[in-house]
C-alpha cells in the first residue's frame, strides 16, 4: 500500500525518467512573475494546456517580452508538484515560435546591443596579417568543419588549428558555446572562428542569445564568425569583430593564400633589387662627375687659410697687444682689490673702536656695582621691605650668590 506522497513521488520519478528533457511549443497564458524572481505560467495550445515554472536564473537569460498570448518554444523537464499531484514543465530556456516572434524578439535584442555600443566598428579588434595557430569553436562532427580545414590546408599551410568542440544548435547550445570561447580565449590564439553551416532560423536562433554576444565582445582574442549562409545575420556576426558570410568564407577572410602572398614576395624581391640597383647607378654617376681635383684644391686652400689665421695670432705685435691687454686687466684688478682691502680694514677700525667704547662702559659699571647684592626669593628678585622674619633668600653678587634667613 502506498501513501499519496509516496504515489506522487513514483509518478515524479516516472515522468522525469521517461520523458526527461523535451522541447513543447505553445502559447503563453496565465503569466505570474512571482516576488521571488521566479515565472509560473501555462503553455497552451488549442486542445490541452500544461502548467509550467522558470525559475529566475533561467528567465533572466530570456533575450525577449514574454507576455500573455506570447508564441513560444519551451525547453523544459517534465516533472511533477508532489504536493498537488500536477505535472508541470520546468523550463530552462525559452524562445519565440513563428516569424513575426523572432523577428520581434531578434530587433529588440539588436536595440539593446547596439545601445551598449557593442556593434560600433571602433571597439573591434583587427584581424592579424599572418595567423600561425588558430582556434576553431564548432561541432567536431559538422561538414562546415570538414570545409574550414580543407580550405585552410590550400590556402595556408603554416597555421596550425586547434578545434574546439561545441554544440551548435538548441537551447543549450548557447551555455554551451560560452564555455568553449571562454576556454579558447586563454589559450594565446592569433584568432577564433566562430562557425556553423547553414540551417533554419530556428536552428541557427541559438547565436542571437544575450548572453552569448556578450561574452564574443569581452574576449581579448579577435573573433571572425562564418555563421549560416550570406542571408543569416545573427546577433553573433554583429558583436564578432569580423563576419564572413560561411563558414569557408571566414577561413579564406583569416588565412592568407600563399600562391599570393608568394607571388608578393617575389615583386617585393623585384622592387628591391631594381631599387638597390637605381641606387648603385646613382652612386657610379655621381662618382664619376665629381671634380676630385677641385674638392682637393679647395680643401687645401681651407687649410691654409685657417693655418694663416692661427699663425697671425702668434707675431710679435700680436703678442704684444695680447699681452698689453693683460697687462691693463691685470693692473684693474689690482686696483679694485687695494681699494676693498682699505674699505675691509676701515669698517673693521670702525667696528673696533665701538667694542672698544662698549667694554670701557661695561668695565666701569662692572667697577661701580662689585659691592651691589641683588635678593632673590622663589628664583625672583624681591625688595628688602617686602621680607618678613623667617623668609629664605639667597644674596646674589657679581662672583658669589649666599642663602641666608631673614631674622627680623
Amino acid at each position: 500500500m502506498l501513501s499519496v506522497t509516496q504515489l506522487n513521488e513514483q509518478a515524479k520519478a516516472l515522468l522525469e525518467t521517461n520523458f526527461g528533457l523535451v522541447e513543447v511549443r505553445g502559447e503563453i497564458s496565465r503569466l505570474t512573475r512571482h516576488a521571488s524572481g521566479h515565472w509560473y505560467f501555462v503553455l497552451k495550445d488549442e486542445g490541452a494546456s500544461v502548467s509550467a515554472a522558470m525559475f529566475k536564473s533561467a528567465n533572466l537569460k530570456v533575450g525577449f517580452s514574454v507576455k500573455e498570448g506570447s508564441k513560444v518554444v519551451a525547453y523544459a523537464k517534465v516533472s511533477m508538484y508532489v504536493q498537488s499531484g500536477a505535472y508541470q514543465l520546468v523550463v530552462s530556456a525559452l524562445r519565440p515560435d513563428g516569424e513575426g516572434e523572432l523577428e520581434m524578439a531578434l530587433n529588440e535584442l539588436k536595440a539593446k546591443l547596439r545601445a551598449q555600443g557593442l556593434f560600433e566598428p571602433a571597439r573591434k579588434k583587427p584581424l592579424p596579417v599572418l595567423p600561425m595557430r588558430v582556434g576553431v569553436v564548432t561541432s567536431a562532427t559538422s561538414a562546415a568543419l570538414a570545409d574550414m580545414i580543407r580550405v585552410a590546408s590550400s590556402r595556408w599551410g603554416l597555421a596550425k588549428l586547434y578545434i574546439h568542440d561545441s554544440l551548435t544548435q538548441g537551447a543549450e547550445a548557447p551555455r554551451a558555446l560560452i564555455s568553449v570561447l571562454k576556454s579558447a580565449d586563454k589559450m594565446g590564439y592569433d584568432a577564433i572562428v566562430l562557425a556553423r553551416g547553414g540551417g533554419s532560423k530556428e536552428d541557427l536562433w541559438c547565436f542571437n542569445d544575450e548572453e552569448l554576444a556578450l561574452t564574443i565582445a569581452s574576449l581579448h582574442t579577435p573573433i571572425i564568425t562564418g555563421i549560416g549562409h550570406e542571408i543569416d545575420e545573427s546577433v553573433a556576426d554583429l558583436v564578432a569583430d569580423y563576419r564572413a558570410s560561411t563558414p569557408t568564407a571566414a577561413m579564406s577572410a583569416l588565412l592568407p593564400d600563399a600562391a599570393g602572398v608568394a607571388q608578393y614576395i617575389d615583386r617585393l624581391s623585384d622592387d628591391i633589387s631594381s631599387a638597390f640597383g637605381a641606387k648603385v647607378l646613382a652612386c657610379k654617376n655621381a662618382i664619376a662627375r665629381f671634380d676630385f681635383n677641385g674638392a682637393l684644391n679647395l680643401k687645401i686652400a681651407k687649410s691654409e687659410a685657417r693655418l694663416l689665421a692661427i699663425s697671425s695670432r702668434f707675431l710679435p705685435q700680436a703678442l704684444a697687444a695680447r699681452i698689453e691687454a693683460k697687462g691693463s686687466l691685470v693692473s684693474s684688478l689690482a686696483s679694485r682689490l687695494n681699494g676693498a682691502f682699505e674699505r675691509k680694514i676701515l669698517s673693521f677700525e670702525a667696528r673696533l673702536a665701538g667694542l672698544k667704547a662698549s667694554f670701557s662702559t661695561y668695565e666701569s659699571f662692572y667697577e661701580a656695582t662689585t659691592d651691589l647684592i641683588e635678593i632673590r626669593s622663589n628664583g625672583k628678585k624681591i625688595k628688602l621691605e617686602e621680607l618678613k622674619s623667617g623668609d629664605e633668600v639667597v644674596l646674589v653678587g657679581q662672583n658669589i650668590s649666599k642663602k641666608a634667613i631673614i631674622k627680623e
